[in-house]
């Protein structure tokens, strides 16, 4: 048998495989686990909730903020982008690794469902299928709400510039636009 090495793909057949989406933030709110699954589950665990898109937006309007003063607007806002790129595409993976988890707990509770006596061996992977979602599902909640506040603080920053921006909690967006206004 001969083995020749041909130039062109006309003889080659694709293997199928997944085909991933580019991340987004709309592929972010599809797959990301509901706010009110993860709350439940943090309350479950005794945590309180943090609102990771209130301080990712709060530090991105920090950062927009310094780098224009800095380096102005044009390099702030490509900068800022490359970082939201890079907090989506994270958040994406996050998502996707919570659903692949999801999908393979829910295959565990069908068959420990349809089993007539359901072995202790088998609870103990339940359990454990549980649990690892559950960490899953508040690790991407929290990915993805890090990434909608940080690509909101950019949005509003392009849109309206730094008077848009609060400087701090203590100084809400309101009173910045009186300020400036002032000026």
């Amino acid at each position: 048998m001969t083995v020749r090495l041909v130039s062109d793909t006309s003889n080659v057949l694709a293997f199928p495989g997944e085909t991933r989406a580019r991340p987004s933030v709309e592929l972010i709110m599809e797959l990301a686990p509901s706010r009110s699954l993860v709350d439940t589950l943090i309350a479950e665990r005794g945590d309180q909730p943090h609102d990771a898109w209130a301080g990712f937006a709060r530090e991105f309007a920090f950062q927009a903020r310094t780098l224009e003063i800095g380096r102005g607007r044009d390099v702030a806002i490509m900068r800022l982008r490359g970082l939201v790129d890079a907090h989506i595409a994270h958040a994406v993976d996050l998502c996707c690794a919570y659903r692949d988890v999801a999908d393979r707990m829910v295959s565990l509770e069908v068959r420990t469902a349809q089993m007539e006596r359901v072995t202790s061996p088998m609870l103990v992977v339940l359990r454990a299928a549980r649990a690892e979602m559950r960490g899953h599902a508040i690790t991407a909640r929290a990915a993805a709400d890090g990434a909608l506040g940080a690509a909101a603080a950019l949005a509003t920053y392009i849109r309206e510039g730094l008077g848009a921006l609060p400087v701090s909690d203590a100084e809400p967006r309101q009173l910045l636009l009186f300020t400036t206004a002032a000026g």
